[in-house]
């Protein structure tokens, strides 16, 4: 818990750094203006430079802070990481221990039946992933596969069976699975520069 606080405090941190610069560089661009155009909107508006400066930067505040939290951007606080795997899907990792996910991909009742799963890869929006067994409540399966598009499940109960359903299917095999933790570096990784440098 406390690593989550921890964390919300950066991202509010954060956003009050670059709304600062951000609402500084648009004075600044509106100032030039002004200088360099007859408006006299423009100047009379500069004549407030401290209002609208803070205007500004509390529009910045609340639109970057609501998007930190927006579907593709949010990874979690602190100890409850998760994974944006698209089509309003997560994979969940609490603690970097249990990785899990929902299955219900139609949502018909949320986020009734978790299913935690060892390694699994995402391709061609297709999540495949080996299924825990360290759990009482683990399935009679050992893989599933969902076309998180189509909103579909396929279960394995070994892995020959999902072996050869991955050849007729141009899927991954299970060798080429991984753990949480690489996706999640590897979700960061491969972020755009401005999303890692210019937002929350």
């Amino acid at each position: 818990m406390l690593m989550q606080w921890i964390d919300l405090f950066a991202v509010i941190l954060r956003t009050v750094i670059l709304s600062a610069v951000y609402a500084s560089l648009v004075l600044l661009i509106v100032y030039l203006i002004s200088r360099t155009t007859q408006s006299q909107w423009l100047k009379n508006r500069m004549e407030h430079k401290i209002r609208n400066w803070l205007l500004l930067h509390f529009m910045f505040s609340v639109f970057l802070f609501l998007y930190s939290f927006s579907y593709w951007q949010d990874t979690g606080l602190g100890e409850s990481p998760s994974i944006p795997i698209g089509y309003e899907q997560r994979i969940y990792c609490p603690d970097f221990a249990v990785t899990h996910f929902y299955p219900d991909l139609n949502k018909t009742e949320s986020n009734r039946d978790e299913l935690h799963i060892d390694n699994f890869i995402i391709a061609n929006n297709i999540l495949c992933a080996r299924v825990s067994n360290q759990y009482t409540n683990s399935p009679e399966y050992d893989f599933i596969v969902c076309d998180l598009p189509g909103r579909t499940n396929k279960t394995f109960a070994t892995e020959a069976d999902y072996t050869a359903y991955a050849n007729r299917n141009g899927l991954p095999l299970s060798s080429y699975f991984y753990g949480f933790e690489k996706h999640f570096s590897e979700y960061f990784e491969k972020q755009a520069w401005w999303r890692k440098w210019l937002i929350p």
